[in-house]
């Protein structure tokens, strides 16, 4: 009988590692990475990135709020949210020529449609729209306006511009 229960033990524990080690890359990302859960889903790197990120932010002890800023104003985050609202604005507009689509994309960057957005003129974003003719376009203008933000606010030891350029290389890789 004891022979039976050691072997009972063996198994049971045997079968636990063997799941352990079958679950665990899928368990990488379920404990609660909150810079990651913040991030809406169709804006959100794959498994790798994300993980090669959450090495990043350990690495150089940054707080969450702070990574989640920095991967927000990536020009990769930039491109998608312009590729979400264009899809979005060709559904809503299914008879609009492109031009008036890639004008109403444009214009939801702009305040006051967009609180926190650019502050221009009617005469300047005819100006600006001048110049985009595609998606493309689109997406490098806003990506050339968001270089010229500060990108990490209190950054005095200027750690927070060598992790974003490591961010920007992990999100366009």
């Amino acid at each position: 009988m004891n022979a039976i229960v050691k072997t009972y033990y063996f198994i049971k524990s045997l079968v636990g590692l063997l799941l352990l080690k079958a679950i665990a890359p899928f368990e990488k990302f379920t404990r609660t990475i909150f810079w990651l859960e913040q991030i809406p889903n169709n804006l959100r790197p794959d498994d790798r990135k994300c993980e090669n990120l959450e090495l990043l932010r350990k690495k150089y002890n940054l707080p969450n709020n702070t990574f989640l800023q920095i991967i927000l104003t990536s020009p990769a985050i930039t491109r998608k949210v312009q590729e979400n609202v264009y899809s979005n604005a060709k559904e809503q507009m299914p008879q609009a020529y492109e031009k008036e689509i890639l004008e109403a994309v444009f214009k939801s960057r702009v305040f006051p449609q967009n609180p926190c957005g650019l502050k221009m003129t009617e005469q300047e974003i005819q100006k600006a729209m001048q110049n985009i003719n595609s998606l493309d376009d689109l997406k490098e203008y806003f990506v050339e306006v968001d270089k010229k933000e500060t990108r990490v606010r209190r950054d005095p030891a200027g750690i927070g511009k060598v992790v974003a350029q490591k961010v920007d290389e992990i999100l366009e890789n």
